[in-house]
């Protein structure tokens, strides 16, 4: 089940998904599935002020669709990640 809900933990969003889908298959449309109505005239609030989430979503496609719609974000990185970055030396550090 993927849920994102405010800070409050009130769901805002519940998008159905098969059980064996992995995490990060579903962060970009969970997101994009948040619809909040606002008080007067108006579209509903579509864009997350930020997103925290644990580190099944953490990839580099998901933190650059984050950053590419100007998304604050805590995820936290996955170690082979940060080895695999830090291998990498000056040319992916």
């Amino acid at each position: 089940m993927h849920l994102a809900c405010d800070g409050r933990g009130r769901p805002l969003a519940i998008p159905p998904t098969p059980g064996q889908r992995h995490d990060g298959l579903c962060a970009r449309p969970l997101p994009e599935s948040i619809r909040v109505p606002r008080t007067g005239p108006g579209r509903p609030h579509c864009r997350p002020d930020q997103v925290i989430a644990d580190k099944a979503y953490s990839s580099r496609g998901f933190r650059a669709y984050l950053r590419k719609r100007d998304i604050a974000h805590a995820v936290p990185e996955k170690t082979d990640q940060r080895c695999h970055r830090h291998n990498r030396g000056r040319r992916g550090g």
